[in-house]
Protein backbone atom coordinates (compact mmCIF):
# COMPACT_ATOMS: atom_id res chain seq x y z
CA UNK A 1 0.00 0.00 0.00
CA UNK A 2 1.53 2.85 -1.23
CA UNK A 3 1.27 6.79 0.22
CA UNK A 4 0.17 8.23 -3.25
CA UNK A 5 -0.06 4.69 -5.10
CA UNK A 6 -0.99 4.19 -9.05
CA UNK A 7 -4.68 5.59 -8.92
CA UNK A 8 -3.04 8.34 -7.05
CA UNK A 9 -0.33 8.96 -9.08
CA UNK A 10 -2.49 9.51 -12.01
CA UNK A 11 -4.75 11.72 -10.02
CA UNK A 12 -1.78 14.18 -9.72
CA UNK A 13 -1.40 13.66 -13.57
CA UNK A 14 -4.85 14.45 -14.24
CA UNK A 15 -7.75 17.03 -14.02
CA UNK A 16 -9.59 17.01 -11.11
CA UNK A 17 -12.93 16.18 -13.15
CA UNK A 18 -10.93 13.25 -14.93
CA UNK A 19 -10.28 12.09 -10.96
CA UNK A 20 -13.43 12.70 -9.95
CA UNK A 21 -15.53 11.75 -12.80
CA UNK A 22 -13.37 9.17 -14.99
CA UNK A 23 -10.54 7.62 -13.56
CA UNK A 24 -11.56 7.16 -9.85
CA UNK A 25 -12.17 3.77 -8.69
CA UNK A 26 -14.97 2.20 -6.54
CA UNK A 27 -15.05 3.65 -2.80
CA UNK A 28 -13.73 0.81 -0.77
CA UNK A 29 -14.37 0.64 3.00
CA UNK A 30 -11.59 2.17 5.63
CA UNK A 31 -9.49 -0.62 7.15
CA UNK A 32 -7.07 0.40 9.78
CA UNK A 33 -3.73 0.58 8.46
CA UNK A 34 -1.18 -2.37 8.80
CA UNK A 35 0.89 -2.36 11.64
CA UNK A 36 -0.99 0.32 13.16
CA UNK A 37 0.02 0.58 17.06
CA UNK A 38 -2.16 3.44 18.62
CA UNK A 39 -5.13 3.75 20.34
CA UNK A 40 -7.04 5.96 22.69
CA UNK A 41 -5.55 4.99 26.03
CA UNK A 42 -6.42 7.60 27.36
CA UNK A 43 -10.41 6.57 27.69
CA UNK A 44 -8.86 2.57 28.90
CA UNK A 45 -9.76 1.38 31.95
CA UNK A 46 -6.45 0.99 33.25
CA UNK A 47 -5.74 4.77 33.43
CA UNK A 48 -7.34 5.38 35.99
CA UNK A 49 -4.69 4.00 38.43
CA UNK A 50 -2.46 6.92 37.32
CA UNK A 51 -2.20 10.41 38.24
CA UNK A 52 -3.92 12.58 35.74
CA UNK A 53 -1.80 15.81 36.77
CA UNK A 54 0.53 16.14 33.91
CA UNK A 55 -1.54 16.25 30.74
CA UNK A 56 -0.96 18.44 28.09
CA UNK A 57 -3.67 19.27 25.33
CA UNK A 58 -3.41 21.58 22.22
CA UNK A 59 -4.99 22.63 19.28
CA UNK A 60 -4.40 23.28 15.68
CA UNK A 61 -5.70 24.40 12.66
CA UNK A 62 -4.95 23.10 8.85
CA UNK A 63 -6.59 22.57 5.65
CA UNK A 64 -7.38 18.92 4.86
CA UNK A 65 -7.68 17.61 1.44
CA UNK A 66 -9.04 14.27 0.12
CA UNK A 67 -6.67 12.87 -3.25
CA UNK A 68 -9.31 13.61 -5.09
CA UNK A 69 -8.79 17.79 -5.03
CA UNK A 70 -5.17 17.44 -4.73
CA UNK A 71 -5.09 19.41 -8.83
CA UNK A 72 -7.15 22.07 -7.40
CA UNK A 73 -5.12 25.20 -6.55
CA UNK A 74 -4.49 26.31 -2.61
CA UNK A 75 -6.68 26.60 -0.95
CA UNK A 76 -8.88 24.17 -2.34
CA UNK A 77 -6.32 22.24 -3.41
CA UNK A 78 -2.63 21.41 -3.53
CA UNK A 79 -1.89 21.88 -7.07
CA UNK A 80 0.97 24.62 -7.04
CA UNK A 81 2.50 21.32 -5.01
CA UNK A 82 1.50 18.13 -6.96
CA UNK A 83 4.55 17.72 -8.53
CA UNK A 84 6.74 17.42 -5.54
CA UNK A 85 4.48 15.27 -3.88
CA UNK A 86 4.58 12.82 -6.60
CA UNK A 87 8.32 12.75 -6.59
CA UNK A 88 8.21 12.59 -2.08
CA UNK A 89 5.14 10.37 -1.93
CA UNK A 90 5.03 7.42 -4.60
CA UNK A 91 7.27 5.07 -3.28
CA UNK A 92 6.00 5.45 0.46
CA UNK A 93 3.81 3.60 2.54
CA UNK A 94 0.78 5.64 3.83
CA UNK A 95 0.79 6.38 7.17
CA UNK A 96 -2.96 6.73 7.68
CA UNK A 97 -5.50 8.59 8.22
CA UNK A 98 -7.23 9.67 11.75
CA UNK A 99 -7.73 7.56 14.38
CA UNK A 100 -5.16 4.67 11.90
CA UNK A 101 -8.01 4.39 9.19
CA UNK A 102 -6.95 4.38 5.76
CA UNK A 103 -9.96 5.41 3.68
CA UNK A 104 -7.85 4.33 0.18
CA UNK A 105 -7.51 5.82 -3.17
CA UNK A 106 -9.01 9.03 -3.76
CA UNK A 107 -10.93 9.51 -0.12
CA UNK A 108 -7.61 9.45 1.13
CA UNK A 109 -6.80 12.30 3.44
CA UNK A 110 -3.76 14.62 3.29
CA UNK A 111 -3.15 17.78 5.48
CA UNK A 112 -1.14 21.19 4.99
CA UNK A 113 -0.27 23.44 7.67
CA UNK A 114 2.18 26.83 7.80
CA UNK A 115 5.45 25.58 8.78
CA UNK A 116 5.52 27.95 11.61
CA UNK A 117 2.10 26.54 12.65
CA UNK A 118 4.01 23.62 13.09
CA UNK A 119 5.58 22.81 16.72
CA UNK A 120 8.83 23.55 16.53
CA UNK A 121 9.60 19.88 18.72
CA UNK A 122 8.10 18.45 15.40
CA UNK A 123 10.30 20.56 13.05
CA UNK A 124 13.09 19.69 14.78
CA UNK A 125 12.40 16.21 14.32
CA UNK A 126 11.34 16.05 10.62
CA UNK A 127 14.33 17.56 10.17
CA UNK A 128 16.48 15.39 11.67
CA UNK A 129 14.78 12.20 10.13
CA UNK A 130 15.56 14.07 6.95
CA UNK A 131 19.28 14.47 7.18
CA UNK A 132 19.62 11.14 8.89
CA UNK A 133 17.45 8.72 6.99
CA UNK A 134 15.76 7.91 10.00
CA UNK A 135 12.38 5.88 9.56
CA UNK A 136 10.21 9.15 9.59
CA UNK A 137 12.14 10.39 6.32
CA UNK A 138 9.38 11.33 4.30
CA UNK A 139 6.60 11.30 6.66
CA UNK A 140 5.97 14.81 6.25
CA UNK A 141 6.80 17.00 2.97
CA UNK A 142 8.14 20.31 3.50
CA UNK A 143 8.08 23.11 1.05
CA UNK A 144 8.61 26.63 -0.26
CA UNK A 145 5.10 28.48 -0.34
CA UNK A 146 4.46 29.40 -4.23
CA UNK A 147 5.93 32.99 -4.82
CA UNK A 148 2.74 33.44 -7.07
CA UNK A 149 -0.74 32.07 -8.36
CA UNK A 150 1.07 30.47 -11.27
CA UNK A 151 3.93 29.22 -9.52
CA UNK A 152 4.84 25.42 -9.22
CA UNK A 153 6.82 23.49 -6.50
CA UNK A 154 8.43 20.50 -7.36
CA UNK A 155 10.95 19.63 -5.04
CA UNK A 156 10.83 19.69 -1.07
CA UNK A 157 13.43 22.20 0.63
CA UNK A 158 17.01 20.76 1.23
CA UNK A 159 17.51 20.09 5.23
CA UNK A 160 20.93 22.07 6.29
CA UNK A 161 22.67 20.88 9.18
CA UNK A 162 21.03 21.27 12.58
CA UNK A 163 23.44 24.41 13.46
CA UNK A 164 22.89 26.04 10.23
CA UNK A 165 19.25 26.01 10.66
CA UNK A 166 17.39 29.24 9.63
CA UNK A 167 14.12 29.54 11.55
CA UNK A 168 13.35 33.04 9.77
CA UNK A 169 12.65 30.50 6.83
CA UNK A 170 10.11 28.89 8.04
CA UNK A 171 7.29 31.39 7.91
CA UNK A 172 7.85 30.89 3.90
CA UNK A 173 7.03 27.47 4.21
CA UNK A 174 3.99 24.69 4.56
CA UNK A 175 4.62 20.62 5.24
CA UNK A 176 1.84 18.24 3.80
CA UNK A 177 1.22 15.03 5.14
CA UNK A 178 -1.53 12.19 5.98
CA UNK A 179 -3.20 12.75 9.26
CA UNK A 180 -1.70 9.16 10.56
CA UNK A 181 1.84 10.55 11.07
CA UNK A 182 0.69 13.07 13.94
CA UNK A 183 0.08 9.72 15.90
CA UNK A 184 3.70 8.82 15.57
CA UNK A 185 5.04 11.97 16.84
CA UNK A 186 2.21 12.73 19.01
CA UNK A 187 3.57 14.17 22.60
CA UNK A 188 6.07 16.05 20.32
CA UNK A 189 2.82 18.33 19.46
CA UNK A 190 1.82 18.87 22.97
CA UNK A 191 4.87 19.21 24.49
CA UNK A 192 5.68 22.82 24.51
CA UNK A 193 4.59 24.66 27.96
CA UNK A 194 4.00 21.35 29.57
CA UNK A 195 5.17 20.62 32.88
CA UNK A 196 6.12 16.96 32.14
CA UNK A 197 8.06 19.08 28.69
CA UNK A 198 11.13 16.67 29.29
CA UNK A 199 8.94 13.29 29.23
CA UNK A 200 6.87 14.31 26.10
CA UNK A 201 9.83 15.13 24.21
CA UNK A 202 11.47 11.95 24.85
CA UNK A 203 9.67 9.77 22.29
CA UNK A 204 11.06 6.52 23.59
CA UNK A 205 8.11 6.54 26.54
CA UNK A 206 5.66 6.73 23.72
CA UNK A 207 4.39 3.38 24.08
CA UNK A 208 1.07 1.92 23.30
CA UNK A 209 0.14 0.33 26.56
CA UNK A 210 -0.91 1.84 29.54
CA UNK A 211 2.33 1.63 32.63
CA UNK A 212 4.33 3.52 35.10
CA UNK A 213 7.01 6.12 32.95
CA UNK A 214 5.03 5.71 29.82
CA UNK A 215 3.33 8.67 27.27
CA UNK A 216 0.16 8.12 25.96
CA UNK A 217 -2.24 10.06 23.72
CA UNK A 218 -4.66 10.48 21.38
CA UNK A 219 -5.39 12.97 18.56
CA UNK A 220 -9.48 14.00 17.62
CA UNK A 221 -10.40 16.06 14.40
CA UNK A 222 -13.13 18.02 13.62
CA UNK A 223 -13.90 17.44 9.51
CA UNK A 224 -13.25 20.26 7.18
CA UNK A 225 -15.96 22.61 5.67
CA UNK A 226 -16.16 24.09 2.57
CA UNK A 227 -13.13 25.80 2.63
CA UNK A 228 -11.43 22.83 3.50
CA UNK A 229 -10.16 24.60 7.02
CA UNK A 230 -9.93 22.08 9.80
CA UNK A 231 -9.00 22.00 13.25
CA UNK A 232 -7.36 18.82 15.54
CA UNK A 233 -6.82 18.36 19.41
CA UNK A 234 -4.01 16.41 20.44
CA UNK A 235 -3.75 15.16 24.38
CA UNK A 236 -0.93 13.38 25.70
CA UNK A 237 -0.19 12.31 29.22
CA UNK A 238 2.90 10.98 31.39
CA UNK A 239 1.95 8.14 33.33
CA UNK A 240 2.63 8.32 36.97
CA UNK A 241 1.34 6.05 39.63
CA UNK A 242 -0.84 7.53 41.86
CA UNK A 243 0.45 8.23 45.77
CA UNK A 244 -1.60 6.66 48.59
CA UNK A 245 -2.44 9.91 49.34
CA UNK A 246 -4.23 10.78 46.24
CA UNK A 247 -5.65 7.15 45.93
CA UNK A 248 -7.37 7.90 49.56
CA UNK A 249 -8.68 11.32 48.69
CA UNK A 250 -10.22 9.96 45.63
CA UNK A 251 -11.79 7.24 47.34
CA UNK A 252 -13.07 9.40 50.40
CA UNK A 253 -14.30 11.61 47.93
CA UNK A 254 -15.88 8.80 45.49
CA UNK A 255 -17.56 7.77 49.42
CA UNK A 256 -19.17 10.84 50.07
CA UNK A 257 -20.79 11.32 46.66
CA UNK A 258 -22.32 8.05 46.98
CA UNK A 259 -23.91 9.29 50.46
CA UNK A 260 -25.67 12.21 48.50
Amino acid sequence: MRFLALPVVAALMATSAEAINKDAPPRVDPTLTEGWLWKNLLKSSEIAAFDGSCEAVKQFKMYEYSLHELMEPAPRGLKQWAGGLKKLFSQREYPGGWSGYDRHGYDRAVLRMDYTDVPLAVREWIEEQERTDGPGKGYFGVFEKPKSDDDDVDDVVAVPSASEVDRSQDENRVAIFAPGVIYHTLPLWAAEGSECKDDLLDLTKYKPEVAEGNVVGWAEHKSPGFDNKAEFKVTARALKAKTKSTAEKEAKSAEGKEEL
